[in-house]
């Protein structure tokens, strides 16, 4: 099967969009293209909704879009609160191996 080029950067603003719009806990959304594989959007989700967990080892969760099909690609979503955005963006809590902060992009309500 062949795939198509998708516009990775015109997706995660879509989804990003589709995210605030949709989720009411969900106040800001970082897009994380560096490091990323041409078929991989990344994003940190600010949600108000969710409780702080005490585990340091956070992991995003992984959506396989249109998998099988030529425009197969994985949507990351990592949400967190506040508090763990800000020790994030402090360097005091660890982001998903291989994910940056360099170069992120804010979507916010």
């Amino acid at each position: 099967m062949s795939t198509t080029q998708i516009d990775r950067d015109s997706l995660a603003r879509w989804y990003a969009t589709e995210h605030l719009n949709t989720d009411p806990g969900v106040q800001s959304v970082y897009y994380l293209p560096s490091g990323a594989g041409e078929r991989e959007i990344r994003f940190i989700e600010v949600n108000t909704l969710i409780g702080e967990q005490t585990d340091d080892a956070l992991e995003p969760i992984d959506f396989g879009i249109d998998i099988g099909t030529e425009n197969a690609h994985k949507l990351y979503v990592l949400d967190v609160t506040e508090s763990q955005w800000l020790r994030m963006r402090s360097g005091n809590l660890a982001l998903p191996l291989g994910w940056s902060l360099a170069g992120s992009i804010p979507y916010a309500r």
